[in-house]
């Protein structure tokens, strides 16, 4: 599985931190708001996942420290 940390910025404003699961799916981004994804039970990560749409992300900040 393809994860990268991030924090997004939807259009709305709403900041989310957390992981993003293999990039853009059919124009959705696959993100669990959690920084362990590494730790996690499979059920567990599967529950979790949002599917936010591109088109309400204002942007994506992938430089955390």
């Amino acid at each position: 599985m393809n994860t990268t940390q991030a924090m997004i910025i939807l259009t709305n404003g709403i900041r989310k931190y957390g992981t993003i699961i293999n990039g853009e799916y059919e124009g959705r981004i696959q993100f669990i708001p959690s920084s362990q994804v590494t730790n996690m039970d499979q059920t567990i990560l599967c529950n979790l996942i949002e599917h936010i749409p591109v088109s309400h992300i204002y942007s994506i900040d992938t430089f955390l420290k």
